[in-house]
């Protein structure tokens, strides 16, 4: 959309509230900072962190505009032994879930699902208000101002469907409350959480910062249910959280990677390599658990890339495939429209029409690897050195 679409008036109250130079502001604009508009909203969102405004930043520009500060990134850690060094004194210990991170906002009487990138997600909006809009709401009558951050998970999901016993369709479990872009003390979330009736994430254990004994046993028992890992915080979050992530999950997403390994592998392959040499030191692994790891990895590393190319030989498409459910056709509509404003190429058809009108759709991301994988086959050569 044109800067035009933003009022100058409006354009001077950010600029003020986030003390970045007004020109500056309208320089970014449609450039660093996107124009976008959902149900008639209009809404800016960073791109990239300016003037120290965080990427992932949403300004809503409904009646007064109300800004949605980015969630920030969490420090990974490599080895246990570093959580005494950062941590003040007890500590919290979380479960990691495999999803998508989202900010809950109630604004103008509205509830709006944002993501880590700063997107009104139509698709997540739509499920969250039919879910837990009223309790939204509600919580938001006392609570005013504050920004739910927290986790979708379940297979109906558009970005990272991970099946959970507990969730396994569609839920949201909200790990923090932020208000003006600073993390609150987990008292307050955990009172939010049980006074309205949503879901949080699992609190493993609170502990002294030098238990890392302890850690492990929670990491085990982690390994054990195949789920994906920690975050670690402070109860007042007087410094930032750490995470830390199982081994059963580092295979288990160059798995998934490299499905299409010129898309996702090679950014998932190296990094998570890096975790496992480090977990293989600290946990000190024999050479059956060196053997049994190291197998695993190589499978997770070729089989699912062997097979997509046999999938392409065969003239098949190379995409990610995602199940979603909308409450109407107007919700499917406008999901559709944000793929293509964001340059999405997918694919969609109608699996089911139910009768209170909801719609069960199959989407098709498609990936560079299909092009690629067709050029190997048609000329028998590598597309790298």
């Amino acid at each position: 959309m044109s800067e035009d679409s933003v009022s100058s008036e409006k354009l001077a109250i950010i600029a003020e509230r986030l003390n970045i130079p007004g020109d500056v502001l309208r320089r970014h604009l449609n450039k660093s900072i996107r124009v976008m508009v959902y149900r008639g909203l209009t809404y800016l969102v960073f791109r990239r962190e300016i003037h120290g405004v965080s990427e992932g930043t949403t300004i809503l520009l409904g009646g007064e505009p109300f800004i949605v500060y980015g969630y920030p990134s969490i420090q990974r850690l490599a080895l246990l032994e570093g959580i005494p060094r950062h941590m003040i004194d007890r500590i919290v210990v979380e479960e990691k879930m495999d999803g998508y991170n989202v900010r809950i906002v109630v604004y103008d009487g509205e509830v709006y699902a944002i993501t880590r990138g700063g997107y009104i997600c139509p698709y997540t909006t739509s499920r969250i208000r039919r879910m837990y809009g009223e309790q939204f709401k509600l919580a938001y009558n006392e609570y005013p101002d504050i920004v739910f951050a927290g986790e979708v998970v379940g297979v109906e999901n558009p970005y990272v469907p991970h099946h959970y016993p507990e969730a396994p369709r569609f839920d949201y479990f909200i790990f923090d409350i932020m208000k003006e872009g600073r993390l609150q003390p987990l008292k307050l979330r955990d009172e939010i959480v049980e006074k309205y009736s949503f879901r949080g994430v699992r609190v493993l254990g609170v502990l002294d910062k030098n238990d890392l004994e302890g850690v492990r046993r929670i990491i085990d028992l982690l390994e054990k249910e195949r789920r994906e890992g920690i975050v670690i915080k402070d109860p007042e979050h007087r410094v930032p959280p750490l995470k830390y992530t199982t081994v059963y999950i580092n295979i288990h997403d160059i798995e998934e990677g490299m499905k299409h390994p010129f898309d996702e592998g090679r950014g998932y392959l190296f990094s998570r390599i890096v975790r496992l040499i480090a977990q293989g030191y600290e946990f000190d692994w024999n050479n059956d658990e060196l053997n049994r790891i190291a197998l695993r990895l190589g499978r997770a590393i070729l089989k699912p890339a062997i097979e997509s190319l046999r999938r392409r030989a065969m003239g098949k498409l190379i995409a990610s495939t995602y199940i979603l459910v909308f409450p109407d056709r107007e919700s499917l509509n406008e999901y559709l429209e944000f793929l293509e404003e964001m340059g999405i190429d997918s694919i969609v058809r109608i699996v089911e029409e139910k009768e209170d009108g909801s719609l069960v759709i199959e989407v098709l991301k498609l990936k560079e690897t299909h092009d690629i994988y067709g050029k190997i086959l048609k000329t028998g050569y590598s597309p790298l050195d």
